[in-house]
């Protein structure tokens, strides 16, 4: 379900071209878990089922979207960074580089990891 808080966050914090990254994660995290629940967490996009899916972070070079247990996430797409105890994220700069499959199997493990999808 759409936020109108996440809405408020694209129209005022995003560029052009990061508002339409998160347009199009959004429309794969609303097709891959429909049960998730898009918020504002920490004042960034956000989608929890029971717990905290992914995150969306934004900087001068990138957008960020990070899973909250992506080290427990198996990566045979090789698009997940990170070397910490739990979380793993990819960054993007346009939505052609957008990897569309790897995020919706990320996303299923990420839900079925919560007990969802």
């Amino acid at each position: 379900m759409r936020n109108r808080d996440v809405d408020d966050f694209a129209q005022t914090k995003l560029t052009p071209e990061y508002r339409e990254i998160l347009e199009k994660l959004r429309q794969i995290v609303e097709e891959t878990v429909p049960d998730a629940i898009e918020v504002l967490s920490g004042g960034n996009p956000a989608w929890h089922v029971k717990r905290t899916l992914a995150t969306v972070t934004t900087n001068d070079k990138n957008l960020t979207l990070t899973f909250e247990r992506g080290a427990s996430l198996t990566d045979d797409h090789g698009w997940l960074e990170g070397t910490g105890f739990n979380t793993r994220h990819l960054k993007m700069k346009t939505v052609e580089e957008l990897p569309e499959d790897a995020l919706r199997d990320y996303l299923t493990q990420a839900a079925t990891l919560d007990g969802g999808a």
